[in-house]
Formats: C-alpha cells, sequence, structure tokens
C-alpha cells in the first residue's frame, strides 16, 4: 500500500472527493471539515493533515484527515489498511492526539497506534450518528427565527456552553466560541434560535447541505430552560431548515453517555445509523 500526503486541501479533494461524497452519510464529519478549510480557511490554524491510501495499482482505497487539535477522521479508512497506515502516518507525525471514527477502525487504528507510539489509549467521546426520517415537529411554546452577526454574543455564550459540557477537556474559551459561530455563519449554516416570550432559550445549527447532507449541531439549551421541549422544538426547525435547503439526508451525533439528548432526537424522527468513538492517545508516564 502507498500512502500520499497533501499540503494543499483542492489537491487532497481532487483525489478523494468522490471517496467520500460516495457516501456523505458516513463521511459527514469530512465534508464539513473540506468545506470549511476550502471556503473559510483560518489563516492561523496549524496546517490540515491530508492523507491518501492506495494499493499496489495506484488506485485509491481510503483517505483520512484532521485539523490540529482535532482528532483524526477515520470514516475513509477501511480496516484492513490499518496496519501499513499506522506505520506511514507514525513516521511522518509522531505526535497525533487523538481519532474518531466508526468503532472498529477508529479501535483497529488506536490499537496499533499504541503499540507504534508506545502510549495508552483513553475513550474520550463513545457518539452515535442518527439520520432523520419522517420529522414529528413537537407543540412547544414559543418561536423559531434565524440567527445572524448580531446574535454573535448569544449563540457564543451558547457554543461556550456547549462545548464545556461534552468536551471539557478542549478548553474552549470564549474567543474559540466567538470564532466558531462565525465560521458556521460565514459558511452559510442555518443557525436557528428558539424564542419564549421573546427570550432566548435554545439555539441549534444545521451546516449548509454537501453532497446532500447536512449535519446538526452545536445544539444547546441553557440550564434554566431545559425539560420544556425547547431542544426538540429547536432542533426540529434545524432539520425542516435543511431539508429546504436542499439535504436529502439530515444528521447529527449524539453522547451515548447522554440518554436525555438520544431520547428527544428519536422522539422527532432521528434513527440511528452506526456507534463511532473518539479515542485519545496520552503518554505513558
Amino acid at each position: 500500500m502507498e500512502v500520499r500526503f497533501y499540503d494543499d486541501v483542492t489537491d487532497f479533494w481532487a483525489v478523494t472527493k468522490d471517496l467520500y461524497e460516495a457516501e456523505p452519510v458516513r463521511h459527514t464529519t469530512v465534508l464539513s471539515v473540506v468545506h470549511a478549510l476550502s471556503d473559510a480557511p483560518q489563516p492561523d490554524a496549524a496546517p490540515p493533515v491530508l492523507v491518501s491510501l492506495h494499493d499496489d495499482e495506484g488506485a485509491l482505497s481510503g483517505a483520512a484527515l484532521c485539523t490540529p487539535p482535532w482528532p483524526l477522521a477515520l470514516s475513509g479508512v477501511d480496516v484492513t489498511d490499518v496496519g501499513p497506515f499506522v506505520d506511514e502516518l507514525h513516521a511522518r507525525y509522531p505526535g497525533l492526539g487523538s481519532v474518531m471514527g466508526p468503532r472498529d477502525v477508529a479501535e483497529s487504528f488506536a490499537g496499533a497506534w499504541a503499540a507504534a507510539a508506545d502510549c495508552d489509549v483513553r475513550t474520550v467521546l463513545d457518539l452515535r450518528l442518527y439520520r432523520l426520517g419522517e420529522l414529528t415537529v413537537p407543540v412547544v411554546e414559543g418561536e423559531a427565527r434565524l440567527g445572524t452577526e448580531a446574535d454573535l454574543a448569544l449563540l457564543s455564550e451558547h457554543w461556550l456552553g456547549f462545548s464545556t459540557e461534552a468536551s471539557p477537556y478542549r478548553g474552549d474559551t470564549m474567543a474559540d466560541a466567538e470564532a466558531g459561530v462565525r465560521r458556521l455563519l460565514a459558511l452559510g449554516a442555518g443557525y436557528v434560535i428558539w424564542e419564549a416570550d421573546g427570550v432566548p432559550v435554545s439555539s441549534a445549527a444545521a451546516k449548509v447541505p454537501n453532497a446532500g447532507a447536512s449535519r446538526i449541531g452545536p445544539v444547546y439549551t441553557p440550564p434554566e430552560h431545559r425539560q420544556r421541549g425547547y431542544a426538540a422544538a429547536v432542533t426540529a426547525e434545524a432539520a425542516r431548515w435543511a431539508r429546504q435547503a436542499g439535504a436529502k439526508e439530515v444528521l447529527l451525533y449524539t453522547d451515548l453517555a447522554n440518554p436525555t439528548s438520544n431520547g428527544v432526537y428519536l422522539r422527532i424522527g432521528f434513527r440511528p445509523v452506526a456507534d463511532y468513538v473518539e479515542l485519545a492517545f496520552d503518554t505513558r508516564s
């Protein structure tokens, strides 16, 4: 097997686009990342890791990418290619911090990486990917509107609240949250705000459809407004926005450790597709 590395996302995408766009549900994370790298690049960001895998005849057999410090996305890697891929990647990027992908591929990769890097593997998040079937719009007090740049402060607070609760290990700051919201708005996402009696009580972002698929996230309701159906309502409106924007598939990830959110999404029509996992590599002391 041959492993090829790229410095430019355009060159990487020219080689791997057909692989990823053939299965937009499985590869939803990669499609979003490439869209952001292409249409809203961050000049101060660390260079992305862009890799394609090829068989002995030179035909494309897989691909992976990450934008440090985010995990390496492994949805495009076949489990049978993990061994030689790890060998080549470790020689080039020995400091890889984490991976995320379908459970079988991610766990196989992590085992091989731990052996090559002499490190420990830690489970960060157990995730489930859902796709929307028939949308059930709940009856909830309030109404939806689309957020704009004028809502930056509110949406940034929600972004930071979501990140702090779902991924506290990332250590996001308000500046990180503001940058994330600005980036989503710049990319044309439908950032839906639910208001009750004129008060913003929940928000959900739906990304612009890419290869026919849109993924929702983040979804956040401040603690003082929970248990009133607002998360279900705002997610349903974000899903409706995505479909009106042309999405054939509307997707989202949930944390399996949070049965409440999983129940919310099932009730409005989302159905499980596959389990994913994020695994981190810790230096042995």
